[in-house]
């Protein structure tokens, strides 16, 4: 709950600049076109018009990019000709000047949305928040990447699997998992490709047990990946029948993962040596981390690592590498969750 007050509160507060500034820099803008009547009640009349309908044509090229058919070539023209007509237009509009006037008037306004970007690029991305696009279903069903959906036999709860590739000559997803975390051969599989979830990273939260993480990859920092963070500095782990154990206790999933099962053999594996398993537990050291996908038969994770970052073992993601936090997945609507 406290993250998504502070999530909230942050950007409530950011859009409240951003239109101040707006205000300040139109008032400015209307000045230097010598605008005649000029009035703070038409001032914050144009803000509030060209504020609401870029929020809407924001959110309408967000849900065209994010739909199964990707963002059409109308559009793409469209969304930078709506930044610049649109705005004019109601300056034009509300003040009763000449449209090239207007332009005048609206260019330091720019400004203001160059302070925005760049508060955005310097501080909130690498301090604060950042979005992400779930790239895979290793951590489905908690994150869906592009997926089927289909009907779970055992509880008939929806379940979720990678789309075939096209060129492979498959057919199904190799497995689905369902939101009671049961994996199953594809059945009933509806083969319309849904869109990836988005989710939001806070960065200034410590990782603790059980958070899903985004972090760099060992064999790759350039590559980010998100998991399940189990294993902390200092702790020896092992998988076993389904359960992961730290200093031999074994670790009781939170309420959200009952019925996870995590995998400490892969019998078509051809190299089966795996880290966490009973005969080559993982022991971390000071500052490293042992991670897990939720859809653990198809989670390429600490289990299945073979090179490490340097100075560090080969199944541990080191503190320094740590991205962040998952705290919220925000679209689809319809998959909002709150993870911390």
């Amino acid at each position: 709950m406290l993250s998504t007050i502070l999530l909230v509160s942050y950007f409530v507060g950011l859009l409240l600049t951003s239109v101040l500034l707006w205000v300040w820099f139109l008032r400015l803008g209307l000045r230097w076109a010598k605008v005649a009547d000029v009035t703070m009640r038409r001032v914050v009349v144009a803000t509030a018009v060209v504020i609401t309908l870029q929020v809407a044509f924001n959110v309408l090229f967000f849900v065209v990019s994010t739909s199964t058919f990707g963002q059409s070539f109308f559009f793409q023209l469209l969304e930078p000709a709506t930044a610049v007509i649109m705005p004019v237009a109601v300056i034009s509009t509300v003040f009763r000047v000449r449209f090239l006037r207007a332009a005048q008037a609206w260019l330091p306004t720019l400004f203001a949305s160059a302070l925005t970007l760049a508060f955005a690029l310097l501080v909130l991305r690498p301090f604060l928040f950042e979005a992400f696009v779930a790239p895979t279903n290793s951590m489905a069903p908690t994150l869906l990447g592009l997926h089927w959906r289909g009907s779970c036999p055992e509880c008939g709860k929806p379940n979720y699997g990678t789309p075939a590739r096209e060129g492979f000559g498959m057919t199904d997803p190799t497995r689905m998992i369902c939101d009671g975390f049961h994996v199953t051969e594809p059945s009933d599989v509806d083969t319309l490709v849904h869109s990836a979830d988005r989710f939001m990273v806070t960065k200034f939260l410590r990782p603790r047990r059980w958070d899903l993480a985004v972090f760099q990859y060992p064999e790759n920092p350039t590559d980010l990946y998100v998991k399940r963070l189990i294993g902390l500095p200092g702790e020896k782990i092992h998988i076993h029948d389904g359960a992961v154990w730290v200093d031999g206790k074994r670790l009781t999933p939170p309420d959200s993962l009952q019925g996870i099962e995590y995998l400490s053999e892969f019998p078509n594996l051809f190299e089966p040596e795996l880290w966490g398993t009973l005969d080559r537990p993982a022991v971390l050291g000071d500052n490293e981390y042992f991670v897990l996908g939720d859809f653990s038969v198809q989670s390429m994770d600490s289990r299945l690592w073979k090179q490490g970052a340097p100075g560090h073992n080969p199944f541990a993601v080191p503190e320094s590498y740590m991205h962040g936090v998952v705290t919220h997945t925000f679209w689809p609507p319809q998959r909002l969750r709150i993870h911390r």
